[in-house]
């Protein structure tokens, strides 16, 4: 129900269409389609299984297109550069 390429000018177009579509067929918002995911969510992080989802989840907050495209950025960046400076 969302798309993969959110920190991305098209991907934020796409996520926009993916969420449209999604509510048109579902019939739910996406608060709504949270809020019904809800308690299978509660019971995978209870697992233990996905220790970064928990943390993002609980930590996570939710930020404006351009806080999550910089965001992204920094991290692809910080990706390049890690990945230059190995031998």
């Amino acid at each position: 129900m969302r798309n993969r390429e959110p920190f991305t000018r098209p991907g934020l177009s796409r996520l926009e269409i993916a969420n449209l579509r999604a509510e048109r067929a579902t019939g739910l918002s996406t608060l709504d389609w949270q809020r019904a995911s809800g308690p299978h969510m509660t019971r995978m992080l209870a697992t233990g299984r996905f220790p970064a989802l928990a943390k993002a989840v609980h930590d996570g907050t939710d930020v404006d297109a351009e806080t999550s495209f910089a965001t992204g950025l920094d991290w692809v960046l910080d990706a390049v550069a890690a990945k230059l400076t190995r031998p």
